[in-house]
């Protein structure tokens, strides 16, 4: 049991807490029996949150339990202070090698990959409590960080009790709620009842409370540090007396509220101590010896007694390698008791003394907010500067920062231009393309060279061009308008464009701004630039159906790329060549390139990189009805997209999701689809728009609703106009789909035409089987033409796209049927075969209500959805691993997966399995 008095000698018991204890106590025991997850303890200041966390880690370590704490303060740009301070001084973590790490590119992902292993290593030997307090400081990598690390470490022993405050900001809120939403506890500290208050009052006064004292108390702030320093301000100024076991008021005078009490501590401290104190509220929570130094102009070893004495006060305690207040609520009171005029000046002096110090940029950054006002020239160029040292460790952070920098400058300020210029490069890497432009476009004033500005219209170009295509060329077009631009930067541009111009439906066009890019890129001496333009004539080519002279165009673009020591993990042409490859069914080529893909991105741990070609698999998997691992590798994109801050691939990813959602009849994921196909079709890019409602009319069919025919004229010949889009892998194949539900929404003259543009189409691909077979499945469906779809049938044949054969096979039965029953029939259940091979429940069932129509009946197989004979290929070899001993990331790494895809095959195994956590597999293994 969780010991009341607490775990802490000295400390006060923690009253009026029993079921919020016994909640914790809980999921304290049922961590010790192998069940991680996560505890939400929330608060307002002084609620008694670090007094029940301390209890909570001492039961732990009654019962074996491996217990590492520490606090949401940030210590450092990127490295969150937990994973450096208190948490993993005793971790079996390598701390000077985390801090190599946190230096790498990409820092941030690789140090949470260092303590995921770290951890769950630790979590082998014995279930791990990791206690985080104040977890509202939190930044915004500590919150990214711990987020991704409950959820990887959802299957082992590790429990997260993490303390906050009720109103935290609005990213560490969305976190907590995501966390604790699957596995959480959410336990709330209230105000104290009058039971708990006089429980407390008789702890702290050594008697029970009259009836004035009791009112008195009553009245009193509800939360129990508050009230111990009511108490103890009554009983420090000896404002109560004891009368036979009762607590008596020796005068009416209300004693000292609790922020009067912490400015009388204050003042009561030595003159030295008093103005270290007051100093060192300007510089935040927690602070180092030597910025207080700085503060006070004088020698650190000045600071000994001092400091000794407000340790003493217990205004201040130790905090590894600095201090900190006891509490933020004893620093507000302090630094509040300043004059405003003062306090304002102090921030100044603080921030140099914490640049001075070396102190990390966010905090000085955070200061500087503070402080700032417009025009402060003094103020923004601190700004710039904490922008530029964070960079790449928290691009997010730095295009906030750098926002506001630019926001405070005026009009007239000579470095307004070169800061727009900043702030447009922060606000691209941190994946806020959108607000870049919208910067851009409404600024006034400042006059940008023409060069700088044509970078900034490549970048925001380059970086809105899946969302907004559209303005994409606009920007392309403006910076262009400039015919004194080098001729590389040119170059850049017109591949830009081209890209825009071949999604916006603009194929041949797209073509010439390619053939223009390749031409000025043809003297250029940097060889990824040219591969660069190299990878926009492949996808014109693809766009117009060129697919010989797009693909030798992309073998070009690899073969530049590969003449760079190191510049595979800078440039992807083969992940186009992927895409290309795949668009057109060559999918065991596909494979080949995204397999070895990823093998590489794994070697040179290039997280973004992971990124793209688990996108390719995702696809190739779904398209070779495989259904699971599609699912596994779309939920790795998903989180290593949160993880980097980086959202570009979401809406592929919830497509892979959804479209195997359908197929199994996964009602769960269909309900997720259908707010995947409303924010879609809601999106300002029309390609998307499109899919969205391709998406919506699909889950329509698939409940066998009406199809609520909401795309318009323009979003499907963005879709289906043309050749292959593999920007976002639109192929021939998909025209069927679009017939069949164009006709089921009573649109038939919709899909005449799309059928007609498909047949346009064919004159360029002589001798392409993929195309001639499209043409004859759209056509067949349109005109319930059996000769066409059994042609069509024997086209497919030997395609590798199972999903696409099944479906062809069906809908060749479902029209052949009417005519000559035996083969209909036959036709139909090798459709069923099919469909029940890959797993796809929903399309079997369909097909089943054919056959049950034509008065033929059959069962549905007798599949295992549990236990081992459930799990698929990946998800058996990851859980045979696991109960080897083997750690995520080592899985990751033979296998050449990313962690991500690991932890999904290892969530589906526990599923079917039946069990929570690494020792219950193991134990399970072992029995079977």
């Amino acid at each position: 049991m969780i010991n009341p008095a607490g775990a802490r000698p000295g400390s006060q018991p923690l009253r009026g807490r029993d079921a919020e204890r016994g909640a914790v106590e809980h999921r304290v025991d049922r961590l010790a029996a192998g069940e991680g997850g996560v505890v939400v303890v929330e608060g307002a200041p002084g609620s008694g949150k670090t007094s029940l966390l301390n209890e909570a880690a001492a039961a732990a370590r009654d019962r074996g339990i491996s217990v590492f704490t520490g606090s949401g303060q940030a210590a450092s740009i990127g490295v969150p202070s937990w994973l450096l301070l208190e948490t993993l001084t005793d971790a079996p973590v390598d701390l000077d090698n985390l801090r190599r790490v946190a230096e790498r590119p990409e820092g941030g992902f690789w140090l949470v990959q260092e303590v995921h292993e770290g951890l769950e290593k630790a979590a082998l030997q014995s279930p791990v409590m990791i206690v985080m307090d104040d977890f509202q400081w939190a930044d915004l990598a500590t919150v990214n960080a711990v987020r991704t690390l409950t959820r990887r470490l959802s299957s082992d022993p590790v429990l997260w009790v993490i303390a906050l405050r009720p109103d935290p900001p609005a990213p560490v809120r969305s976190a907590v709620d995501q966390m604790s939403a699957q596995t959480g506890t959410v336990v709330r500290l209230d105000a104290l009842d009058i039971h708990a208050v006089a429980q407390i009052a008789h702890d702290i006064l050594g008697a029970r409370p009259d009836e004035r004292l009791g009112d008195m108390l009553a009245g009193a702030p509800g939360q129990p540090l508050q009230l111990l320093e009511f108490l103890h301000g009554l009983r420090d100024e000896q404002a109560v007396e004891v009368h036979d076991g009762i607590a008596v008021l020796r005068a009416p005078r209300i004693p000292l509220r609790f922020r009067d009490s912490i400015r009388e501590q204050v003042r009561l401290l030595s003159n030295e101590a008093r103005l270290a104190v007051e100093l060192a509220s300007v510089l935040g929570r927690t602070f180092t010896v030597e910025q207080l130094a700085r503060m006070l102009d004088r020698p650190v070893s000045t600071l000994l007694a001092p400091l000794r004495e407000a340790l003493d006060a217990d205004l201040l305690v130790e905090s590894g390698d600095a201090f900190a207040f006891r509490h933020d609520l004893v620093r507000e009171a302090v630094d509040s008791s300043l004059p405003g005029p003062l306090r304002r000046s102090l921030r100044r002096q603080a921030i140099d003394a914490s640049l001075a110090t070396g102190a990390p940029a966010n905090e000085v950054a955070a200061l500087v907010m503070e402080t700032v006002s417009y025009g402060d020239r003094g103020g923004i160029a601190l700004l710039r500067r904490a922008a530029t040292e964070i960079g790449l460790r928290s691009p997010a952070l730095s295009a906030q920062i750098s926002t506001r920098a630019f926001e405070l400058t005026r009009r007239d300020d000579p470095d307004r231009a070169a800061l727009l210029t900043e702030t447009v490069h922060h606000l691209v890497l941190a994946d806020q393309a959108p607000k870049a432009f919208e910067l851009l476009t409404q600024s006034q004033g400042p006059v940008l060279d023409r060069g700088a500005m044509a970078q900034i219209r490549r970048l925001t170009a380059e970086a809105i061009l899946p969302f907004d295509a559209r303005q994409a060329v606009e920007l392309c077009r403006e910076a262009l308008a400039d015919a004194d631009l080098p001729a590389d930067l040119r170059a850049r541009l017109y591949a830009v464009l081209a890209g825009a111009l071949g999604i916006i439906g603009q194929p041949d066009k797209a073509l010439r701004a390619a053939d223009t890019a390749v031409g000025l890129a043809s003297d250029a001496t940097d060889p990824l630039s040219r591969s660069a333009v190299l990878v926009a004539k492949a996808v014109a080519d693809f766009h117009l159906c060129h697919w010989s002279s797009g693909l030798r165009a992309a073998d070009d673009a690899i073969r530049l790329r590969n003449g760079v020591p190191d510049a595979r993990s800078l440039s992807l042409p083969d992940a186009w060549k992927a895409m290309m490859l795949d668009a057109t069914g060559r999918m065991t080529e596909a494979w080949r390139l995204a397999d070895e893909g990823s093998r590489l991105a794994q070697v040179d741990g290039q997280v973004a990189n992971m990124r793209v070609w688990s996108m390719i698999r995702a696809r190739v998997h779904l398209r070779a009805g495989r259904l699971q691992e599609a699912r596994a590798e779309a939920e790795a994109i998903q989180a290593m997209s949160y993880e980097l801050g980086n959202h570009n691939y979401l809406y592929t990813a919830a497509l892979t999701l959804a479209l195997a959602a359908i197929h199994s009849g996964d009602q769960t994921g269909m309900a997720v689809a259908e707010a995947t196909a409303a924010e879609m079709a809601g999106s300002e890019g029309p390609f998307w728009r499109g899919r969205g409602h391709w998406l919506w009319a699909l889950l329509a069919e698939a409940r066998n609703a009406p199809v609520d025919a909401r795309a318009g004229d323009e979003d499907m010949d963005l879709l289906f106009g043309g050749c292959v889009r593999i920007v976002t892998l639109t192929e021939h194949a998909e025209v069927a789909t679009l017939v069949r539900l164009l006709m089921r929404s009573g649109r038939h003259e919709r899909a005449e035409a799309a059928v007609a543009r498909l047949d346009a189409e064919l004159h360029r691909h002589e001798g392409e089987r993929v195309v001639a077979a499209a043409l004859r499945h759209a056509r067949g469906l349109l005109n319930s033409d059996p000769e066409l779809l059994l042609e069509a049938v024997d086209l497919y044949t030997t395609d590798e796209r199972l999903l696409l054969r099944a479906r062809v096979v069906e809908d060749a039965g479902t029209v052949v049927v009417h005519g000559d029953r035996t083969r209909g029939l036959s036709l139909l259940n090798s459709a069923l075969d099919q469909w029940e091979a890959i797993g796809a429940d929903r399309d079997a069932a369909r097909v089943r209500g054919l056959l049950r129509h034509e008065g033929v009946r059959r069962r549905a197989p007798n599949r295992p959805q549990a236990g081992w004979a459930g799990l698929t290929e990946s998800e058996t070899r990851v859980a045979r691993m696991v109960a080897q001993g083997w750690t995520n990331r080592q899985i990751a790494e033979e296998l050449f997966l990313s962690p991500h895809t690991v932890s999904s095959h290892l969530r589906h195994a526990f599923v079917k399995l039946g069990v929570r956590s690494r020792v219950e597999l193991t134990r399970r293994m072992m029995t079977e």
